[in-house]
């Protein structure tokens, strides 16, 4: 199996290192704009092989990505102190088309996991740039605001965060929704486990929407979490696991009237990609948010001509 990365930054290396030791690869292909970089990443991967998997693992244009299982893209301008997801729109789109048109060249038929933020917003632009089925291109979306959120919910109930099922979703941004309605912790509602208190959980919903840029403010950007996120949509793809994830991908027609856009809503992951979307009983409350974050990606995306 084939993995190409395209973007050799922190988020892409990490990645790429992760399923490295996870295994399951054969081949993984290194694409960036600083081709000294990705070459030394590739030099770095291989030089770890006596102790991982045998894979071939290589760096260069975009040929080196002919024949690609999956093409994972991660490179973009990277986020700064004070951005917002969205404020990267124009810039991250522009870059995105030259990007869509190396890899299309050389993989008429693959799967595209987008991960470069706006991460919605260019999911869609890779779907309709494409013209691949809709199951066959999405993007990490919520997972990894999923996992923060279950992390800090984890460490404050003092359990295993593993335990815990409660969503982000919609937009990978300020306007993403957190489901806690039906959130539950090893199969009890959160509202009846111990420890619970709606303010806690305020706190935690607001700690996890701004937990990116605490961390971007910190030390600059988010890897360590997000490698292991990808790696799980890779993982669920690979091996055909059928997992349920809050990927981001086209909805239309769900909730009974959303249409035409890429957003997260909890999908089940396999061997085709995605391949099938789960609508959440929300509560009214989470109904209103999760149309506001539709109405917003919508108009990000017509803001760009998509």
């Amino acid at each position: 199996m084939k993995i190409s990365m395209i973007g050799a930054g922190r988020v892409g290396s990490t990645t790429l290192y992760t399923l490295l030791l996870e295994g399951g690869i054969t081949e993984m292909a290194i694409v960036d704009v600083d081709k000294p970089r990705a070459e030394g990443e590739a030099m770095d991967l291989r030089h770890a092989l006596a102790l991982t998997q045998n894979c071939k693992i290589v760096a260069g244009d975009y040929d080196v990505t002919e024949g690609s299982d999956m093409v994972i893209i991660t490179a973009g301008i990277p986020r700064k102190p004070g951005d917002t997801r969205l404020d990267l729109l124009k810039k991250n789109t522009e870059l995105m088309g030259g990007i869509l048109e190396g890899v299309l060249k050389h993989n008429p038929d693959t799967f595209i996991l987008m991960v470069s933020n706006p991460v919605d917003v260019l999911t869609y632009q890779a779907l309709k740039t494409s013209g691949f089925p809709s199951n066959k291109v999405f993007g990490l979306g919520t997972v990894l605001d999923t996992n923060r959120f279950r992390a800090l919910l984890g460490e404050r109930l003092a359990v295993s965060p593993d335990q815990v099922v409660a969503y982000m979703m919609g937009e990978h941004g300020d306007s993403m929704v957190p489901v806690v309605s039906e959130a539950t912790v090893a199969g009890i509602p959160l509202r009846d486990f111990p420890g619970y208190k709606p303010e806690m959980v305020e706190e935690l919903i607001t700690a996890t929407r701004f937990g990116g840029a605490e961390v971007i403010k910190r030390k600059g950007g988010t890897f360590y979490s997000v490698a292991p996120s990808i790696a799980s949509v890779v993982r669920a793809w690979r091996n055909d696991q059928k997992k349920v994830l809050p990927i981001s991908s086209l909805i239309d027609g769900h909730l009974g009237d959303l249409a035409e856009m890429t957003i997260s809503l909890p999908c089940v992951v396999g061997r085709n990609g995605r391949e099938a979307i789960l609508d959440p009983h929300f509560s009214p409350e989470e109904d209103a948010q999760f149309r506001n974050s539709f109405k917003v990606l919508k108009e990000a995306a017509a803001s760009v001509g998509l």
